[in-house]
């Protein structure tokens, strides 16, 4: 998919910083040959300008849609207290991107949709689409309503992206809010199923994804058991990373409790939360297992994989690859079991959470113990070439640092959806990065990407680029000198009005691409190169400073382009001396 364009529409209140009438623009239809490559957009701005606003607008918009086209709703959702399809956060928009099917025909912007969909306030919202070249001035209307009389696809599902994927690296709760409300209604339907003794469930119908630090880890080991080496070389170049050389899968055999009222009397009946997994999930896992152990309290699973992983014949891998197929639908297996960790929330937590309209979830959702989670991960250990040296290491995956752990993150995200639609909102993914990280980020991704792409699916053909679209946050110069100026959004507050504005690079006369951090600090965060009590103290001192100040000032401060301005100083001061002096003498 890839965004043309948000627009906020007439509302009583603004939606945080997000007044009615604001605009944000993404991709050019004159432009649709810059969609063949990798190309994120990159909110620039200072803390607090509405960079972030706009990602939790994009995310709260897909959730609402995703629960309008879905066909199995537990019944919490469908209580209107819980969700009302004609009230959304922001609640009048009009959002417009291009899409494509992978269905028989080749991916490519001719064979695109052009999906409009628009709310007003109070209202549902609509879709329609335009086929290339996206110019008739009606557009086709694409229902968003279920039938759930005939077992088919909602029609307006297939025009939305397969999975929206939320990312933080900070506590930026309102961005995770409509991913966790998603993760809720996975909860309640898969609860629903097994009192139902329904016998399969691959997936949840919503395709929201919120990648927090329990998700990470089984990015990460998705994407060591099943991506290739060329996928995965810039973890081996930047983080040293070798190979997984061992982890184990521990889950606690835990029940659903459902009140069951009879007449008067309220009964409690109890199922396995893993009764719908044991026959297809968990049996794939044993499969591949080194070795396993069960009883009545825990499922406990030994995975070794060694040194010699990227060997075809590796036991381990070659299990996965046959049970489970792709990175992806390892990813999807973990998922499930991970947001069964939910189960102990009593119903009014849920219901406190499907209500919110805004900043909620800290400290509201209990987490809980080892003993307590249905999955979890224990003895993950990776062999680490360390940095400097030859010697291999075995450690904890929890060993690595902030900086790797982000790094680890976010490639394996991007790795893991390579062949699938999606919207990826990245909210400060580079904020533990040392600055050689920084500048090496956006390459790093495109790097892996394009190594995955080899354009050929079951379907057709398609440029893995096509796909999907990238927004990120960022305050790094690094990262903004690696995006083009048509892709590098500049968020202020309008003087005036004080109303936020968003203005690409491009229309500021601005290019970000391949610039320098010192141009790229004054010219879009309007700041110097060093540090403001340093500078404040190299101006006082160039003022009122005396030549032998000044001197000692040339070994007192480290260098940069501002302490040329010392050496100045001294060449006047001195020259004014000497024509003193040489004044002097003609007296």
């Amino acid at each position: 998919m890839k965004l043309l364009s948000l627009k906020i529409g007439q509302m009583e209140k603004s939606f945080r910083s997000l007044h009615s009438d604001f605009e944000i623009y993404f991709h050019s239809l004159d432009e649709t040959k810059a969609m063949e490559e990798f190309r994120p957009f990159c909110f620039a701005g200072l803390n607090g300008s509405g960079k972030s606003n706009v990602l939790e607008a994009l995310a709260n918009i897909f959730y609402h849609l995703e629960i309008c086209v879905a066909r199995y709703l537990p019944d919490t959702i469908r209580d209107k207290k819980n969700f009302k399809r004609e009230v959304c956060t922001p609640d009048a928009f009009i959002l417009e991107y291009l899409i494509g099917q992978k269905k028989g025909s080749i991916y490519t912007i001719k064979n695109f949709d052009k999906v409009t969909i628009s709310k007003k306030t109070g209202e549902e919202p609509k879709m329609e689409i335009r086929k290339y070249p996206f110019d008739q001035e009606a557009g086709q209307n694409i229902s968003l309503i279920p039938n759930l009389k005939l077992d088919i696809e909602t029609p307006g599902k297939s025009y939305l992206p397969d999975h929206v994927i939320g990312y933080s690296s900070g506590e930026n709760e309102i961005l995770s809010l409509p991913f966790i409300k998603a993760r809720l209604v996975h909860l309640d339907e898969f609860k629903q199923y097994t009192q139902k003794g329904v016998a399969r469930y691959d997936e949840p119908e919503n395709g929201l994804i919120y990648i927090d630090n329990a998700m990470s880890q089984a990015v990460l080991l998705s994407c060591l058991l099943l991506e290739n080496k060329d996928s995965l070389k810039p973890l081996k170049q930047e983080i040293g990373i070798q190979c997984l050389e061992s982890f184990r899968m521990h889950i606690n055999l835990k029940n659903f409790k459902y009140e069951i009222r009879n007449d008067s009397n309220l009964n409690i009946e109890e199922k396995s939360v893993l009764t719908i997994l044991e026959n297809e999930q968990l049996d794939r896992f044993k499969r591949c297992a080194t070795s396993w152990f069960i009883n009545k309290e825990r499922l406990v699973l030994d995975f070794y994989v060694g040194k010699d992983y990227e060997n075809e014949s590796n036991p381990t891998k070659k299990a996965f690859e046959e049970h489970f197929g792709d990175s992806f639908n390892l990813f999807q297996a973990f998922r499930l079991l991970y947001e069964l960790n939910n189960h102990i929330l009593d119903d009014s937590t849920k219901e406190e959470v499907y209500r919110s309209q805004g900043y909620y979830t800290d400290g509201k959702i209990p987490t809980g113990g080892p003993n307590d989670d249905v999955f979890h991960f224990l003895d993950f250990m990776i062999i680490k070439k360390m940095k400097d040296s030859e010697i291999e290491k075995s450690l904890l995956l929890r060993n690595f640092s902030d900086g790797e752990h982000q790094l680890l993150h976010t490639m394996g995200i991007c790795l893991l959806l390579k062949s699938k639609r999606a919207l990826l909102l990245l909210d400060e993914p580079e904020t533990h990065f040392n600055p050689s990280w920084r500048a090496k980020f956006i390459k790093m991704l495109n790097d892996s990407i394009t190594a995955s792409n080899n354009k050929t699916n079951e379907n057709s053909s398609y440029n893995i680029h096509y796909l999907k679209d990238i927004l990120l946050t960022s305050h790094s110069p690094f990262v903004i000198s690696d995006c083009l100026p048509n892709n590098v959004l500049f968020f202020d507050k309008d003087q005036d009005t004080n109303k936020l504005k968003v203005k690409k690079a491009s229309q500021l006369g601005i290019n970000t691409y391949g610039a320098g951090v010192d141009y790229i600090l004054k010219n879009i965060f309007k700041t110097q190169m060093i540090s403001a009590q340093s500078f404040e103290e190299m101006k006082e001192l160039i003022k009122t400073g005396s030549l032998d100040q000044l001197r000692n000032a040339v070994d007192f401060y480290g260098e940069s382009s501002q302490k040329q301005f010392i050496f100045k100083k001294i060449f006047e001061l001195t020259e004014d001396n000497n024509d003193s002096k040489h004044t002097k003498g003609k007296d």
